[in-house]
């Protein structure tokens, strides 16, 4: 889980990617120039077909400021994605795990949440170079319009959480001395939205992007119990493999307070 974003820290967490930048844009590129991955999806939906393959589960999970971890259990990497969160923070929060599984040198033993902020600032920023690139000249060539309003196409071009499009926005700002530009995204950064659906029907946009899908999916684990169970019929394990799934299940709501 990573650090809360305002207008009173986003200056730092730009030091902070200044400083991972080079070697983050890296992995990112690695993967985006890739074609025999780039072609199986779009990019929002890339990271949980990536994640699929280590045995992703998506669950609802009553907690908005917990997005997804990576789950260790006897040797086994799994990903969860909490999906009682738009749409567009679940992609968001999948590239981030992605980056954990792939490119991740820190040894965890069971959740990865803020042991490591390093870690965790690169994850972000990663999730953002796959979501976002070239979000700056998207914006800037949108019709005049109120700044919110231009950040929700943004949103809905680029299927990223309000907060990460502004990030990205406020680093071309950065780098282009763009005062006007920085000025803005700090009046709004820390805006709290109660009618965001609403406000992406108003412009004519998809307004799934910013609900919940709350998507309960184990099926790949199941699917990978029954293809053993198929091909090794007389092994004894299967059950074993059962009963770990479902003690992954109540371990992982015991320790996100799931209850019933």
């Amino acid at each position: 889980m990573s650090e809360i974003i305002s207008a009173s820290n986003i200056d730092l967490v730009l030091q902070k990617n200044k400083e991972i930048a080079e070697e983050v844009s890296a992995q990112a590129l690695k993967l985006q120039t890739n074609t025999s991955i780039m072609r199986v999806a779009s990019m929002p939906q890339l990271a949980l077909t990536i994640l699929q393959g280590y045995g992703l589960i998506q669950m609802p999970i009553e907690d908005k400021f917990w997005s997804g971890a990576i789950y260790v259990k006897e040797g086994k990497i799994i990903p969860v994605i909490n999906t009682a969160l738009p749409r567009a923070n679940q992609y968001f929060a999948a590239w981030h795990e992605v980056y954990h599984i792939l490119f991740d040198k820190v040894s965890f033993d069971h959740i990865i949440e803020n042991d490591n902020m390093i870690e965790e600032r690169k994850a972000e920023y990663f999730a953002a170079c796959m979501l976002l690139r070239e979000v700056d000249r998207y914006f800037t060539e949108l019709p005049a319009m109120d700044m919110v309003s231009k950040v929700l196409y943004c949103m809905s071009a680029f299927q990223a959480p309000y907060k990460a499009v502004l990030i990205s926005l406020y680093e071309d700002a950065v780098r282009s001395d763009n005062d006007k530009l920085r000025d803005q995204i700090k009046e709004i950064i820390d805006l709290k939205f109660d009618d965001i659906p609403e406000r992406f029907r108003k412009l004519g946009l998809d307004d799934s992007l910013v609900m919940p899908s709350f998507v309960i999916n184990t099926s790949y684990l199941h699917e990978q119990i029954i293809k053993s169970e198929y091909a090794n019929p007389e092994l004894q394990y299967h059950g074993d493999n059962e009963t770990f799934l479902e003690n992954i299940m109540k371990e992982i709501q015991m320790i996100t307070r799931i209850t019933g």
